[in-house]
This record gives C-alpha cells, sequence and structure tokens, in this order.
C-alpha cells in the first residue's frame, strides 16, 4: 500500500467515509434496502474483500455477506428469501465461470418472478499498469467477448459498472427494474478494475430506488369480466402464483365465496388459498373441465394441459396477469376471449364491486350449488385415496403426504421440490408452502429453505425433495451454509434411487413401449447404488436420520421438527421409499 493510501485511511478512521469504488459500491446497496449479498466470491472479489476487512475502520454499513461454497446455492438462497419477505436482494459470483454455473437457478427466479440483483465480477479489462489488473493466469482463458450473453435471455436488464461517477444511478435502475412488475432478475458485471478504484475520501448518500406500481385493470375489461362470470353457470377461478403477494389470499377467497366461482391452484407455486375454503377444487383443473363453463385464469402461465385435455368450445376463457402473454414463453398457445393486464391485489376489489352490483341473486345461489357438488365429488376423491393408503401403509408419497399433514404444525413452512402434494395436505395459512419455479430447474430445494430460513428464523422449514434434487442442490454445500448462518431447517428426502420423473415421462409416451414393459427403474433413470444422504446433515453438525418403516414415518418428522425447533439445528430424514 502506497504512503498515500495509508494516510488516506488514517484520516478516515474516525468518520464513514469510502476511500474505493468498492467501498461506495456496498454502501449504496445498503443504503437502497439490500440487507444481504449472497455470495461466492472468487479472484474478482479482491476490492469487495478489502472493504469488507476494512469496515471496523470505514464504519460504513455494508450489506451482511452470506458465504456459500458454490452458485446455484447462492442464487436459490436469496430466492428463498425473497419468497418469503419480498425483498430484492443481491448476489454476486465468480465471472464467467460462476455465471455459468448459476443459470439454472437465475432461470428459476426469472419464471416465478423472483427480484434479485445479480451480478459477476468481470475479468480483469487490463493486462497490467492498472490496480486491479490481471495477476493470475486464468484470467485470460475466463475472459468471454459477451459475457452476459449467457444471461441475457434470462434478465430483465443487463449492464456493467464503469466507474463511479454514475454508480448510484446505474444500482438505482438496476433495483428499481428488478422490482418492477413482472419482477424478474437484472444482472450488473463487475470488473475488478473499477471497484478496486482509489478515490477522493467521501461520504455515501443514496436513497431507495422508485419502483413502478403494479398494473391496474382497465375499467371496460373488468366490467366484461364481471358479465362474463354473472352470466355463468359454473365459473372456476385458476391461479398458480397470486400467492405470491400473501394479502391477496383473503380477498380472493372473499370474492370466490361471495360469487359461487371454484378455486382450482394449478400446481401452485405458492398458497394461494386456503385447502378448507368451501370452494377449493384441488390442484389439478382437468376432473373440472367438463362442468366449468368459464374459466378465470389468474397468474396461471400453465392453466391446464392441452395434451391432457382441452375445455369444451363453449367455455370462456379470460387471462388476468401483470403479464397475462407471459412475453417471455416462445410459445404459449392457450385460448383467451379475454385477457386483462393487472395485479391480483389491484383487480380484486374493482371486479367484486362491478360484480355485486349487476350480479342476480339466483344466479349468485346456483352457481355456489353447482360449484358445492364439484366440491364434494372432489373430497370424495381425496376421502377414497386417503382410506386407501391408511388401510394398508407402505412407503410411498401418498403415505408420506399423509403422515406430513400431521406433523406440521403451525410454525412450519414448506418449501418443495418434488414430493409434497397439497391435494392430501392441510394448508390453512398464507406463506406456509413454497414450490419451485415452472421451470423446475433442479436442486432448488435445498438452498432455498436455507434462505427461508434465514428469512424467518421464527419458523421451522421442511424442505421436501427427491433423491435427484437433493444431489442437484450440492448438499454438502447447502447444509454447510446452513451450519454457517444460523439457519437450520429440515429436509425429508423421499429416497427411491431414481429420477422418476423421466421414468413417468417415458411412460407417458410410449405407454406400451419397451421401458414400459421393461425392468424398473426404465434406463437413464436409475440412481442406485444411493449414498447415505443422512449423512451430509451429520458431517454439518445436523441431526440424520434413514427411515425405511412405515409405521416409523410419523414420529421421525416429529423428532426432526423438534431438532429444528428446540436445538436449532438443521436436520435430515433419508426416506427409503417404494
Amino acid at each position: 500500500m502506497t504512503p498515500q493510501a495509508q494516510g488516506r485511511i488514517a484520516d478516515c478512521r474516525d468518520q464513514a467515509l469510502a476511500i474505493s469504488v468498492g467501498e461506495t459500491f456496498l454502501a449504496t446497496l445498503k443504503q437502497k434496502g439490500v440487507d444481504y449479498l449472497f455470495v461466492n466470491s472468487g479472484t474478482d472479489s479482491a476490492p469487495l474483500v478489502e472493504a469488507y476487512a476494512r469496515q471496523s475502520e470505514s464504519g460504513l454499513d455494508f450489506p451482511r455477506p452470506i458465504v456459500a461454497g458454490h452458485e446455484n446455492a447462492v442464487v436459490s438462497m436469496a430466492h428463498g428469501y425473497t419468497m418469503l419477505t419480498g425483498k430484492a436482494q443481491a448476489v454476486m459470483v465468480h465471472v464467467t465461470v460462476g455465471a455459468a454455473n448459476a443459470v439454472c437457478a437465475i432461470m428459476n427466479a426469472r419464471r416465478d418472478a423472483i427480484p434479485m440483483l445479480f451480478m459477476a465480477g468481470r475479468t480483469p479489462l487490463y493486462e497490467k499498469g492498472v490496480l486491479g489488473a490481471r495477476n493470475g493466469a486464468i484470467h485470460w482463458a475466463q475472459e468471454m467477448y459477451d459475457q452476459a450473453g449467457m444471461m441475457r435471455e434470462l434478465v430483465k436488464w443487463d449492464y456493467e459498472l464503469r466507474g463511479a461517477v454514475n454508480l448510484d444511478d446505474v444500482v438505482d435502475r438496476a433495483l428499481a427494474i428488478t422490482q418492477a412488475a413482472p419482477a424478474g432478475p437484472v444482472y450488473l458485471t463487475l470488473p475488478r478494475e473499477v471497484l478496486s478504484e482509489p478515490t477522493a475520501p467521501g461520504a455515501v448518500s443514496a436513497v431507495p430506488a422508485t419502483v413502478p406500481y403494479p398494473p391496474a385493470p382497465d375499467q371496460r375489461a373488468v366490467a366484461l369480466l364481471a358479465h362474463m362470470i354473472a352470466a355463468a353457470r359454473c365459473p372456476v377461478l385458476v391461479t398458480s402464483a397470486s400467492g405470491r403477494d400473501a394479502a391477496t389470499v383473503a380477498p380472493l377467497e372473499q370474492f370466490c365465496e361471495r360469487h359461487g366461482v371454484g378455486i382450482v391452484e394449478a400446481k401452485s407455486r405458492y398458497l394461494c388459498a386456503r385447502s378448507g375454503h368451501r370452494y377449493h377444487l384441488g390442484q389439478n383443473i382437468h376432473p373440472v373441465l367438463a362442468e366449468a363453463d368459464l374459466l378465470i385464469c389468474v397468474e396461471s402461465e400453465v392453466p391446464w394441459i392441452p395434451e391432457t385435455g382441452e375445455p369444451p368450445a363453449t367455455t370462456q376463457i379470460a387471462h388476468v396477469g401483470v403479464d397475462p402473454l407471459f412475453q417471455d414463453y416462445p410459445i404459449r398457445g392457450f385460448r383467451s376471449d379475454l385477457a386483462i393486464t393487472s395485479s391480483t391485489a389491484a383487480i380484486l376489489p374493482v371486479l367484486d364491486a362491478m360484480l355485486s352490483a349487476i350480479d342476480a341473486p339466483q344466479a349468485s345461489d346456483q352457481r355456489k350449488a353447482n360449484v358445492s357438488g364439484l366440491v364434494r365429488k372432489r373430497l370424495d376423491r381425496r376421502a377414497a385415496r386417503i382410506a386407501a393408503t391408511v388401510a394398508a401403509p407402505a412407503m410411498t408419497k401418498d403415505w408420506l403426504n399423509i403422515c406430513l399433514n400431521q406433523a406440521l404444525a403451525g410454525d412450519t413452512v414448506l418449501v418443495n421440490e418434488y414430493w409434497a402434494d397439497r391435494e392430501l395436505l392441510d394448508l390453512e395459512r398464507p406463506q406456509s408452502f413454497f414450490m419451485h419455479s415452472p421451470a423446475a430447474g433442479l436442486g432448488w430445494g435445498l438452498p432455498a429453505a436455507v434462505g427461508a430460513a434465514l428469512a424467518a428464523p421464527d419458523k421451522v422449514i421442511v424442505a421436501t425433495v427427491g433423491d435427484g434434487a437433493y444431489i442437484f442442490g450440492n448438499p454438502a454445500a447447502c447444509h454447510h451454509a446452513a451450519a454457517m448462518h444460523d439457519a437450520p431447517f429440515l429436509t425429508i428426502v423421499c429416497n427411491n434411487a431414481r429420477w422418476n420423473a423421466v421414468q413417468a415421462s417415458t411412460f407417458g409416451v410410449f405407454p406400451t413401449g419397451h421401458a414400459a414393459r421393461g425392468p424398473r427403474p426404465a434406463p437413464l433413470s436409475d440412481l442406485s447404488p444411493i449414498p447415505d444422504f443422512e449423512l451430509y446433515a451429520q458431517a454439518s453438525g445436523g441431526y440424520g436420520e434413514r427411515v425405511t418403516d412405515p409405521g416409523e414415518v410419523l414420529a421421525a418428522m416429529r423428532r426432526g421438527i423438534d431438532v429444528v425447533r428446540r436445538e436449532r439445528r438443521q436436520a435430515l430424514l433419508n426416506v427409503i421409499c417404494d
């Protein structure tokens, strides 16, 4: 360090003053509302490492660093934190190679509309002569002509920080765009020389970004939808993600109860309506497609599976969402008679008022009777399914769900990447259930559970994953991060030693083919011999247990929850399933 630099540091010890672009950058993030920097660091992180090391002297307030040993982990941890809090966080990985490892997790965040300031260092710009220039052999081979190109289709905005002059403007724009509806990750690259650049000692003063309000509905369009509902015999509201905004759960339920509208949560990623709602029709629209004469698809990218069944030609279809066309999807051909651009929170009160003004009581009563009939059929199907499983307990996913339903308590939050089945779970509390994004990039569940535990330390986070998803989740990195950051959670692995999705998909395409007739597991789906997953948790100071007896599943789940709640330790159940 030069004598001049040492002098500047000495002058700043009693003041909160930044002396580099890196310090200014971190302080700006914090002042704009970013609480955490989820980071998998590399050689490009040197200016930030130096800033954190000097923090006790600088007096500057930075986002708390949350370190994890894999890029998929840090991105998905930020995803898990934000899905509970709604607050966008920052993530930083190592140049091109780190960004490449993070692509899958970024796709999950984009498809799930998760705001996130994703950042990667950039290979140093210069070969010599500038502070932060290349000083390692990897700095040549890691450079790409278009580093952001690998991410561009999956982020809303990308940019490279060029210097300190417009740093506040760059960060402000990044945070505003990532949170604007529909939310999604943005990408900022950070050259090491830029972050290393010394600056004159100065205070950092920044304000949170101004985020546009979400879209409100066109009044004429809402009036049309109100008349469609008033004229319907059996309307059904289909949603997959309205519960992302937990404040919409009660208004949506009240609207449907008041006007006799059924609710289907089509492979929902959030709790959009309580399981016990009187007009809840489950997680699958197909059993009621023939009866529904109006489908109101609210924040639902795939309301039905065309290959499985289509609504009758006479059924009217309305789509509602902040992006009802899902413009990021290259092809999406669901038929539509009406499309309304609006957040769920904005449309519900307007639609309720308009429908109340025109609805005839006898029409509302008839809708309620028709939907109630469908609910009874759904509850009968559910009861028969449960009765058959309870009569002959076995290590199946249905048995695991029945036991899980009994084990869950008011302070538990499910983070599901595979086997938790909302058809068998009685969930009554908003933000008690989260599932992987529509892209379903494997390896999300474990690190998302770590992020959820950071966001809600007063809750017991339960991650329900399969063996394949568990392996994809980089379990050593995730259990290590949970221990490092005091973020305990319970992992329940449904371990059938195969990628069941691969096998089931093959049988679906070729139901009478050789794979369907041949020995099981099908080719390319067998994962045996499988590791002793419980040892991963034990290696990071957690509790691990192997479960093979169906009679022990419920007790084991309760033990695992108790370890997390009372001992503040992570736990894992390796449940050997059929």
